[in-house]
C-alpha cells in the first residue's frame, strides 16, 4: 500500500534518532533488533499507528515489547537529552499499553515474557479472572495501579463491562498510551459472525481512547488487495494516519509438502501418519476438531512400540481449549524440555504466536485456507538445528473430495456462477498450483527482495531473491512413492444372521445416529468423573461404535448385549443406554406409520379415532397397536367401537388425520397373523346392507381374509394398509 510518510522521516524517525534509540534499549534485550521492527517503534513513537506484516519468526513481539522498554528509557533521560526534544507526541506519567492476544495461553505466556524484561504485566482472562476470584484478589482493581505498564487482554475482555468501567477512571484513562493487536488478520476471520464477534469491537475501542493512543498491529498471514482493505475500514484507520509495511513472509529453509489421505479422518486407524512413528523428530499436529486431535492421540499411542516402554506415555501430549490452562503449559513445557515427547497433537488453541525452539515437523490435517498453512507451518524451524538434514518441513493433508472440491471451484460452471461452497477460490489455486512457494507469493504480495537489515543477526545474511532460490516444495520436488497401506479386512455392514426385514433403513439410521449422539453428550455433561471431563464427548461413544449398535440393532435386546459393544469409558452407562435403544425402538415403529417420532405426547383417543375412522379395525388389536406406537391404551375407549353410520345414510366423514401425518405416502402395517379368532362382524361384508350387532362368526376360510383385504385397500383417505 503506498505512502508518502516514509518519505519525510522527522521526529524519532531519522537516521540520527534511530541509532540513538537502538543503543538505547539494546541493553534491555538478549538479541539486537531488527531495522524494520526499529522503524515501527520509532513511526509509533511519532504519533502514527503502525500495521506491519512480518514472516513467522520474524521478531514481532518486539514491536510490543521495545515500545514499552522504549517508554521506560526515556523515563530516565535528561531533559536536554536529544530524544527529549524529538518526541512530537504526548506521552503520560507511568504510560500503560494495553496488548489484545488471541488465545488465553499466549496471553499468559507474554505476561511472563514481559514480566522478565522488567515490564510489570498483567494478564486478564477468564481463566485469570476465575483463579483471582477464588484467591479473592479484584484484577480489575490491580489493572489500575499506576505501577502497571502493560495490560494483556482478550477482545471479550476488551470490550466488556469491567474494562469500560475501568476507563471511567480518570488516572487510568489518562495513562493509555497505545492499543497493541498480535496476528491482527484474526480480526477478519475469527471476528466473523457466529465465533468471536469481539474481534471486530477492536476499532470500536481505539475510538474509545484517549487521542493520543496509537495502534500497532502485525501479523505474518494478510492477503493482498480486499483483505487488507477491509482491514483498515474495520480498525477505522484513515489515509495519512497509519504506516502499512509488508515484508516477505516467504522461507525458503520450510519445506511445503501437500499428500492426499488414502483413507477417512472419521474412524480410529490413521495408517498414513504411521511414518512418523519411525523417527524421532519433534512433530506438532494440527487438527480441525478436538474430536479427531483425541482419536489421533489413541492411533500414535496404541501404534508406539515397544508397548511396555516408559516413554511411550510420554511420547504424545495433547493440547486444546477442554484442558485447563495449568495442564495446557505441562504440555508445552514436556514438548520443549523433554526429549522422549516427540508428538504434540493440538487444535487453533496452538495455532499463533507460539515460539518453539525445537519443531521439526508440523502435520497440518485440512488447512482451511493458504493463512492457516502458514501460520501452523510457520512453528517449524524457528530454530534451525544443525543436526537435522531433511530441514523443517510442513507436511499437509488433504481428503479425496477436498481436493475434487478445488477442481469443482475453478472449474467452467462455477467461475460463471461464484463460489457456492466452503473453500475459497485462493485455497483452490494453491491446492491445484504448479509451485507452491510461488503461488504463496503470489496470494500474499511478497515482494521479490527485503530491504538489507543490519542487525547483529542479520548483518551477515545475504537473501537471494525468490526467483533465484531453489524451491524445495512437493510440486517441484515430487516425493517418492510412500508405502501401501495394510489391507482392511472386509466388515459386513450389518450383523449375521439378521433379515432383511429387521434391517434399519438409512433414515432410521440417521435418526438413530442423531438420538444416541445426543444422549452420549448427556451422558458427558451429566458425568462427575474428572477423567471424563477431560475427554471429548465422542470418547464416550464413538460414531464408529453407534454404527456398530445400529448395525446390530435387532439383536440387543438384553443389557448383556451390550458389553462387546461399550468401551472403558461408558462402563456403567449400560443400563441407560439400554433403555436409550428401547425407546428408539418404538420411536422406529412410529416412524414406520408416518408419525412424528418425537412426538410422544399424542393421546391415544386421537390415534385410535383416526385409525377407525379410516380403517375400521376390530377392537381386539387396539392393545397391539397402542403398544407398537409406544403408547397405553386409554380406559375411556369402548371396547367394542361401533361404526357412526346408519343403513342407506352417506360414509362418515374420517377424523382429521394425527399431526403431521402425510396422507400421500404409503403406510405397511405388520399386524400378528390371523388365526381362527372371533371378531366382531362389524366388519363390512360383501353385501350393501349394514351387519347386525349380535351376529358373530370365525373366520375359517381365504375367502373372509381377501375380504378384509379389499375393505382396506377401499378405505377413505389416500393411505394404503395391507394386512
Amino acid at each position: 500500500m503506498p505512502d508518502d510518510l516514509d518519505d519525510r522521516p522527522s521526529g524519532f524517525s531519522t537516521p540520527e534518532n534511530l541509532a540513538l534509540v537502538r543503543q538505547l534499549i539494546r541493553p534491555r534485550f538478549t538479541h539486537d533488533i531488527h531495522d524494520y521492527v526499529l522503524e515501527g517503534i520509532c513511526k509509533a513513537m511519532d504519533g502514527f499507528h503502525v500495521i506491519s506484516v512480518v514472516r513467522t519468526g520474524g521478531g514481532k513481539t518486539t514491536y510490543f515489547s521495545g515500545f514499552m522498554v522504549l517508554l521506560q528509557e526515556m523515563e530516565k533521560l535528561s531533559d536536554d537529552h536529544p530524544l527529549k526534544h524529538s518526541l512530537e507526541r504526548f506521552i503520560p506519567t507511568n504510560p500503560l499499553c494495553i496488548i489484545i492476544y488471541p488465545t488465553k495461553g499466549l496471553e499468559e505466556d507474554m505476561a511472563e515474557t514481559f514480566n522478565s524484561l522488567g515490564i510489570p504485566s498483567l494478564a486478564i482472562n477468564e481463566d485469570t479472572l476465575k483463579n483471582a476470584r477464588n484467591r479473592s484478589i479484584d484484577l480489575w482493581a490491580l489493572a489500575t495501579q499506576p505501577q502497571l505498564r502493560c495490560l494483556l487482554l482478550s477482545p471479550e475482555q476488551l470490550a466488556s463491562k469491567p474494562f469500560n468501567t475501568a476507563l471511567s477512571i480518570p488516572s487510568f484513562y489518562s495513562r493509555i498510551v497505545a492499543l497493541d493487536v498480535d496476528e491482527i488478520h484474526l480480526i477478519l476471520t475469527w471476528g466473523a459472525p457466529g465465533f468471536r464477534n469481539s474481534f471486530r469491537d477492536i476499532g470500536n475501542a481505539l475510538m474509545c481512547l484517549p487521542r493520543w493512543t496509537t495502534l500497532t498491529g502485525v501479523t505474518a498471514t494478510l492477503p493482498e488487495g480486499i483483505d487488507t482493505l477491509s482491514l483498515m475500514r474495520i480498525l477505522g484507520l484513515r489515509p495519512g494516519s497509519f504506516v502499512f509495511t509488508r515484508r516477505s513472509n516467504h522461507r525458503p529453509e520450510l519445506q511445503f509438502i501437500f499428500r492426499v489421505l488414502r483413507h477417512g479422518l472419521q474412524g480410529w486407524s490413521f495408517p498414513d501418519f504411521d511414518w512418523a512413528l519411525n523417527g524421532q523428530r519433534k512433530t506438532i499436529i494440527y487438527c480441525r476438531t478436538i474430536s479427531l486431535a483425541f482419536r489421533l492421540f489413541v492411533y500414535l499411542w496404541q501404534t508406539s512400540s515397544p508397548s511396555d516402554s516408559p516413554a511411550r506415555r510420554k511420547r504424545s501430549r495433547l493440547y486444546c481449549s477442554l484442558y485447563s490452562d495449568k495442564y495446557n503449559k505441562t504440555s508445552r513445557d514436556t514438548f520443549v524440555n523433554d526429549i522422549s515427547c516427540q508428538f504434540l497433537i493440538t487444535t487453533d488453541a496452538l495455532k499463533v504466536g507460539n515460539d518453539f525452539p525445537n519443531v521439526d515437523d508440523v502435520i497440518n490435517i485440512e488447512p482451511e485456507d493458504p493463512s492457516d498453512i502458514l501460520q501452523k507451518g510457520g512453528r517449524a524451524g524457528r530454530r534451525i538445528s544443525n543436526s537435522s538434514t531433511t530441514g523443517p518441513r510442513c507436511i499437509n493433508y488433504f481428503t479425496q473430495s477436498t481436493m475434487k472440491r478445488a477442481k469443482e471451484e475453478l472449474g467452467p460452471s462455477n467461475l460463471e456462477q461464484g463460489s457456492q461452497g466452503k473453500m475459497t477460490g485462493k485455497m483452490a489455486r494453491l491446492l491445484l498450483s504448479d509451485c507452491i512457494d510461488k503461488e504463496i507469493n503470489i496470494q500474499f504480495a511478497n515482494p521479490e527482495t527485503d530491504p538489507v537489515c543490519t542487525c547483529e543477526k542479520c548483518s551477515h545474511l545475504h537473501p537471494l531473491p525468490h526467483s533465484m532460490v531453489d524451491c524445495r516444495c512437493s510440486k517441484c520436488q515430487p516425493e517418492p512413492p510412500l508405502p501401501a497401506l495394510p489391507q482392511k479386512v472386509a466388515v459386513s455392514r450389518v450383523g449375521n444372521g439378521i433379515v432383511l426385514a429387521k434391517k434399519l433403513t438409512e433414515v432410521e439410521r440417521e435418526y438413530g445416529l442423531h438420538q444416541l449422539s445426543a444422549f452420549r453428550r448427556r451422558v458427558w455433561a451429566a458425568s462427575r468423573d474428572i477423567s471424563i471431563k477431560y475427554l471429548p464427548p465422542e470418547s464416550l461413544l464413538p460414531d464408529c461404535l453407534i454404527h456398530s449398535l445400529l448395525n446390530e440393532f435387532a439383536k440387543l435386546k438384553m443389557t448383556a448385549d451390550l458389553v462387546p459393544c461399550v468401551n472403558g469409558f461408558l462402563k456403567g452407562h449400560e443400563v441407560p443406554l439400554m433403555s436409550e435403544l428401547n425407546s428408539l425402538q418404538r420411536k422406529f415403529n412410529r416412524m414406520k406409520i408416518a408419525l412424528d417420532p418425537d412426538e410422544d405426547d399424542v393421546p391415544v383417543e386421537r390415534v385410535n379415532n383416526s385409525i377407525h375412522a379410516m380403517n375400521p379395525v376390530p377392537s381386539s388389536y387396539d392393545a397391539f397397536f397402542s403398544t407398537f406406537v409406544g403408547i397405553q391404551p386409554s380406559s375411556t375407549i369402548p371396547s367394542n367401537p361401533q361404526p357412526q353410520s346408519v343403513p342407506g345414510s352417506h360414509r362418515p366423514k374420517p377424523t382429521p388425520l394425527p399431526k403431521r401425518v402425510h396422507t400421500h405416502q404409503k403406510v405397511y402395517i405388520r399386524l400378528p397373523p390371523l388365526k381362527s379368532t372371533v371378531l366382531s362382524n362389524s366388519l363390512p361384508s360383501s353385501s350393501s346392507s349394514t351387519p347386525s350387532p349380535g351376529n358373530k362368526r370365525k373366520l375359517s376360510d381365504a375367502g373372509d381374509l381377501d375380504k378384509i383385504k379389499r375393505h382396506c385397500t377401499r378405505s377413505a383417505g389416500a393411505k394404503e394398509n395391507i394386512i
